[in-house]
């Protein structure tokens, strides 16, 4: 092609982008035969594809009138989203394909060497919902492959099963759908500023939650990825597409990536296989004049993402960005961007894909097959033969293991005790996973704690060691202390009945605070007015198994003498205590054995909590899911959540804690009087990253906010200058932290050690009272990932958690997320501490703000 000619082309397919009525022609090869019997998307929706934002209900729709149409396609369900959306499959192939699918799977699985048998390709779009042009363009790509009677088509669908995911994400797409439409006019405004352009927070890029979908492949939190990650493993597919959309001024972008950013367990075999399939791509684009790049600003290392997690399951990931409209039309630095335009970009290579795959199908199976193989014949060299793990907290030691039924990683009890480096493992809290499976390269990439790397930039974090966000005990067994006796018989983690009835001898019940599924039980007695008493120091007391010793945090709840009889209150806790698999202890004496009576200060009675959570412009709305998903979710507590404007005019006296969580706050100073008086009359605030750095500005703690400070170097070359600016850069590494067991926030905790999510350099010095810096940053923080040795060294010592008195009321700032990607379970059970334990906490004033060494309330600190 000559360069004229490719200008051409260019300036075409710029110009062609402000087209606003396009006909299927613009979008589909105008050679090609189509089955007139086949309805095209537009004869369902009512307009062409691209002329409005398609609804997850209108495209649900067009894909069951498709699979009722023609026999190449068959639908199925998968999961329901948080909004009960169903998500579902296409499969698309060859009739005879379609109605051997299960044979053809079982066959697939088997992973035999013969390559005769069909290249399984999984095609997926818009995880970020307001990255619609992926759902829009999967409408056109499955007319196309249902309808198409041209030969090429035809001997791809003969040796293709193409698995089409329209929309991976049903609530956020909705969100943003019914954003871009309200705002739409007859004739597209591509001016960036106009309100269509600009989402309301929290825009439609996340699910229900405000969770971000696209870094939950690995972590399995929400109903959308368990579902999907088990299809995945259902069907094994060789080539797992993942389309998005990016920034306006950009052009389109597709994979590998930054080759020195590649996850080291992916291998290079991996990285040339995208790469090839990478030709077809450009090609496809070069015809059309779309402009593109690759190997840059995207990388592939964390596994959580959809286009990351099949490269360490033995398939292609591949990543498309597409420069977003945001909306109908918008401005660019390249021209206007048409959703028409993003739509038939994404269709292009969806087309290049299926053609890649047919060419390198052969390769692609046997590629799959060897990872496999070598995974397994790796496992048998090495010398660590499985890992063994432990905790006494049931609850999480259930939510990991659902982590790892969910990527097909076989685990087992502990058998026989271990010891292992000093750390002791029992049979009855431990479990232990072989090396020697099929799973056994993404088993390493769940527990390792990697800390070198090639390259120190990161598109997303550097490190997810997973038992160490659930703060879990664990060591490698190498082959010296390894034995097949230490694997136990079974994996179900089931257990009987708890509870069944309460004594007529019995004065009170009594719950571990150990187990995380406390918490929600807590929040249900307190939701029946149900009075609950706390253990603040060690104590035993007399129970229908003998002396049995309860630790700070374990709940009591009396059951003589109050307002509910004995058989009421069995018939209330009967089904909550087996449903959360709660372990009840009859208590059957006020008086202890050991430390203080039931009566005692030292066992405090806890106030019903009633929080409030600031959300809206300005705050991270993934912090701000993080704590609703965990409220809602896992404690079943009620969240008020309004915005700073709205709580500046409400009466917010009723409620005992206020939330704020990261973002960037500029409150007006009302705002900001009226929270300082609500803490004042007895409040509880409670902040984490951003929403800390902006209280420790406003002068009310005697602790301040500390980031790394260094020197410009002024000599350096311009061509490091993003490898300089990325150094220091905490985009998402592990610390360690010290916390004290013996305050509230530590109660439930096992020891001091306590692994948390490092994401930017704030901290906070050291208080100058007694009592306020509650958790500090290790002398050498750095447990797993990328942290440099200068913010390792300012970090070193300083305080992560801290709890100060304001009038009668309390600040608990956190410097870090405590509920990362509501997995981190670890700091979550701090953060619930900080909830429903504030008010036992006897905090410490600022000093300057003390008389004599007394409270403002005449009791001494």
């Amino acid at each position: 092609m000559n360069k004229c000619k490719f200008q051409w082309i260019i300036i075409f397919g710029l110009l062609i982008q402000s087209v606003n009525a396009v006909d299927l022609s613009y979008y589909l090869p105008q050679h090609e035969n189509y089955s007139k019997s086949i309805r095209t998307p537009q004869s369902v929706l009512g307009y062409q594809v691209g002329k409005w934002h398609a609804r997850p209900e209108q495209i649900e729709r067009y894909f069951y009138e498709l699979a009722e149409s023609s026999g190449r396609v068959k639908l199925e369900v998968y999961a329901y989203s948080h909004e009960k959306r169903p998500l579902f499959l296409a499969y698309i192939s060859s009739e005879q394909n379609i109605k051997n699918l299960e044979t053809i799977r079982t066959q697939h699985l088997k992973m035999e060497k013969d390559t005769k048998r069909p290249v399984i390709t999984w095609m997926g779009y818009s995880v970020h919902g307001n990255e619609a042009s992926g759902s829009n363009a999967s409408m056109l790509f499955a007319y196309h492959l249902a309808a198409a009677k041209d030969k090429k088509t035809l001997e791809r669908l003969d040796q293709q099963i193409i698995i089409i995911d329209p929309m991976l994400n049903p609530d956020g797409l909705a969100r943003f759908a019914n954003w871009a439409n309200m705002y739409k006019s007859k004739n597209p405004n591509s001016d960036p500023n106009t309100r269509e352009h600009n989402e309301s927070w929290p825009s439609g890029r996340t699910n229900h939650y405000w969770f971000d979908l696209n870094r939950d492949w690995l972590l399995l939190q929400h109903p959308e990825s368990q579902g999907r990650v088990k299809m995945f493993h259902h069907w094994k597919p060789n080539v797992l597409t993942d389309f998005h959309e990016m920034g306006t001024d950009s052009t389109y972008f597709f994979q590998p990536g930054v080759p020195s950013r590649q996850n080291p367990l992916t291998s290079r075999e991996n990285f040339d296989l995208t790469a090839k399939i990478a030709q077809h791509h450009a090609k496809a684009l070069d015809e059309i004049g779309s402009l593109y790049y690759s190997q840059e600003s995207f990388d592939d290392f964390y596994y959580g993402k959809g286009s990351t997690y099949p490269d360490i399951n033995g398939s292609i990931g591949i990543l498309f960005e597409q420069a977003s409209a945001r909306g109908h039309l918008q401005e660019s630095v390249n021209g206007e961007v048409s959703f028409p335009f993003a739509i038939k970009n994404h269709l292009t290579t969806s087309f290049s894909t299926i053609e890649a795959t047919q060419k390198y199908r052969k390769a692609l199976l046997s590629y799959q097959r060897n990872f496999y193989k070598k995974s397994l014949l790796d496992s048998k060299a090495n010398r660590t033969r499985a890992i063994v793990y432990s905790s006494q907290d049931k609850y999480r030691m259930a939510e990991f293991n659902k982590i790892l039924k969910g990527h097909q990683i076989e685990y087992y009890p502990l058998a026989n005790p271990l010891s292992l480096s000093g750390q002791s493992f029992k049979t009855s809290n431990s479990f232990i996973v072989p090396l020697r499976q099929t799973q056994s390269t993404l088993i390493n990439a769940i527990f390792e704690k990697r800390r070198k790397f090639l390259d120190n930039t990161f598109y997303d974090v550097s490190s997810w060691t997973l038992p160490l966000a659930f703060d879990m005990d664990y060591q490698f067994v190498d082959r010296s202390d390894f034995s097949q006796d230490l694997i136990g018989k079974s994996t179900n983690d089931t257990s009987g009945s708890l509870f069944e009835s309460i004594s007529s001898d019995t004065i009170a019940l009594a719950f571990s605070w150990k187990n995380f599924a406390t918490s929600n039980l807590l929040a249900f007695l307190h939701e029946n007015k149900i009075s609950v008493r706390t253990v603040s120091k060690p104590v035993s007391f007399l129970t229908s198994i003998g002396k049995q010793r309860l630790e700070r945090g374990d709940l009591i709840l009396p059951v003589k003498n109050v307002e509910l009889s004995v058989d009421q209150l069995t018939s209330l806790l009967i089904n909550k205590l087996n449903e959360l698999s709660i372990e009840a202890i009859e208590v059957k004496s006020g008086l202890s054995t050991v430390g203080p009576d039931i009566g005692s200060p030292s066992i405090p009675q806890l106030k019903i909590v009633r929080p409030v959570m600031i959300v809206g412009d300005g705050v991270n709305s993934y912090q701000a899911g993080e704590v609703w998903h965990l409220l809602d979710q896992r404690l079943s507590q009620d969240l008020t959540m309004m915005t700073s404007d709205e709580f500046s005019k409400v009466q917010v006296s009723e409620y005992t804690h206020l939330i704020m969580v990261g973002g960037k706050y500029s409150l007006p100073e009302k705002v900001v009087d009226k929270i300082d008086e609500w803490v004042k009359e007895g409040g509880v605030l409670i902040t984490q990253s951003g929403a800390s750095e902006w209280l420790s500005k406003l002068g009310w703690l005697s602790s301040e906010g500390s980031k790394l400070e260094q020197e410009p170097d002024t000599k350096i070359s311009y061509a490091d200058r993003d490898e300089t600016q990325s150094e220091h850069f905490i985009g998402g590494a592990i610390v360690k932290t010290k916390i004290d067991t013996t305050h509230p926030l530590g109660f439930g905790l096992s020891d001091t050690n306590l692994a948390v999510f490092k994401r930017g350099q704030f901290s906070f010095t050291e208080a100058k009272e007694s009592f306020v810096s509650i958790a500090r940053f290790d002398k050498k923080p750095l447990l797993a990932g990328y942290l440099s040795k200068q913010n390792q060294k300012n970090l070193a010592g300083k305080t992560a958690v801290l709890v100060q008195k304001h009038g009668q009321g309390k600040l608990i700032a956190f410097t870090d997320d405590m509920n990362f990607r509501a997995f981190w379970l670890g700091t979550s059970r701090v953060f619930v501490n900080a909830l429903y334990f504030s008010d036992i906490i006897r905090a410490t004033k600022k000093s300057k703000d003390k008389d004599e060494g007394k409270d403002t309330d005449g009791k001494k600190d």
